[in-house]
Formats: structure tokens, sequence, C-alpha cells
């Protein structure tokens, strides 16, 4: 036994060991971290766990159209993780559109495992997206953690590639415009699958429209008016 503990205290330190400190060399903008990601076992894992709180805080800041929908307790609960499931759906198609630009367009050598774990440890700045739910200060709070996170993407890219600032900067940029492309194209059916998923969790086709959400606070939290649920059904399909 004392050769497997020996073995034990002297093995290398996950990144599940190292998690915070991770989290918070990403949100420092440290490149360093970024290349000790690459290094330590477990880091892929651990780079999908910070998207999932991200996702979750991102659900949990936007979960007052939950709460003014009316969505039951439970179904609200659940409502929260399919959102931070999506979430984490959307971060894979952006981390394999910028590994596409990189890799063909620049020319970079990083691989696509090395762009899916800077990507997932550059979502660290997300994780207070929570905050978002604050009145008047969400959609500021919002705008920074956005450009914190877009900016950790860089400085991680960066750090595992031969490219200069610019050519990280340009790809992330042409990254995240192929993937609203691809959202609002080929990819349509995805969203309205994951629209109809949110939903079909939430118990009912949730009004998100702002003068509607408004109109529904005014009246007191009153349930939904038939009137306003196929507006809203009418909204939706010519949106489709």
């Amino acid at each position: 036994m004392r050769p497997l503990l020996g073995l034990a205290q002297t093995s290398q330190p996950t990144a599940f060991d190292q998690f915070w400190t991770l989290v918070r060399g990403a949100l420092a903008l440290n490149q360093p971290t970024f290349q000790l990601i690459h290094t330590i076992p477990l880091s892929l894992l651990a780079a999908l766990v910070v998207v999932l709180l991200a996702g979750l805080s991102q659900s949990v800041g936007q979960s007052v159209v939950l709460f003014i929908n009316q969505v039951r307790p439970l179904r609200f609960v659940f409502s929260l993780l399919l959102s931070a499931v999506l979430f984490v759906f959307g971060y894979s198609f952006w981390a394999l559109s910028t590994w596409v630009i990189v890799h063909f367009v620049f020319a970079g050598d990083a691989t696509l495992i090395e762009v899916v774990r800077t990507l997932g440890f550059s979502y660290a700045p997300l994780i207070f997206s929570a905050l978002m739910v604050f009145p008047y200060l969400g959609m500021p709070i919002f705008v920074v953690l956005s450009i914190w996170s877009l900016w950790a993407i860089v400085v991680g890219i960066d750090a595992i590639t031969a490219l200069d600032r610019w050519e990280t900067f340009t790809s992330t940029a042409l990254g995240w415009a192929v993937l609203q492309l691809l959202q609002r194209t080929v990819g349509q059916p995805i969203v309205t699958l994951g629209r109809w998923l949110t939903n079909q969790v939430a118990g009912g086709r949730l009004i998100r429209d702002r003068s509607r959400l408004s109109q529904l606070l005014q009246a007191g939290l009153t349930p939904p008016d038939p009137a306003l649920t196929t507006l809203q059904s009418e909204s939706e399909s010519e949106e489709l």
C-alpha cells in the first residue's frame, strides 16, 4: 500500500484541484494561465464546467422573464438548467467556427481541443452574468462582461498560437460572425428546436417581448392574456 500512497501524493494536480486559481487567472487575462490549462489533466472537462456555470448564471440573470410568465417552481428550475445546456451548445459552435478561422484563414497551429479549452476558460467573466437581474443595470453589466470575455478569448488564443494580436482578434470576431450567420440560416431549425424545448419545459409559450412583459407587470402579474399569447405566436411565426 505504501508505494500506492506515495504515487498518489506525487501525482500531478488536475484542473479541478486548481479550478478557482485557473478561473482567477482567466479573469485577470493572465497568459500563463491560458498556457497552463493545456498541460494539466482534466482541463477540457474543467473548461466545460466554466461554460456551464456561465450559462447557468446568465439564465439566472434573465430569469425575470420566467417570473413574469409565472413559470411554476419546478419548471422554473428545469428551465434554468435547459438554458444553461443550450448556452453550452452555442459555445461549442463558436469554438468550432473560431478554430476554422484560426486554422484555415490564418494558418494558426492551435488544435480544436486547445481552442475549446481556451474559449471555455475565457467564459469566466460570464460567471457574473447573474448580476444582469438588476433593473436598469442589467444591459450595461452584460456589455461589460461580454467585452471582458471577448478580450479573454483574444488573450487566450494569442497565448497558444503564433498569431499576432490583431490576427487573434480578427479570428475571434470572425468566428462569432460565422456563428451568428449559421444561427440565422442553416442553423435556424436548431434555434427553433431550442425555443420549442424552452417553451415545453416552461409549460407554455413564454412571452419575451419587452412591451408585452411590461403589460404583464402593469397588470400585476396576472395570467397571460390569451390575446397577448396569440400576438406572441403570430410574431414568432413571422420571425421564422
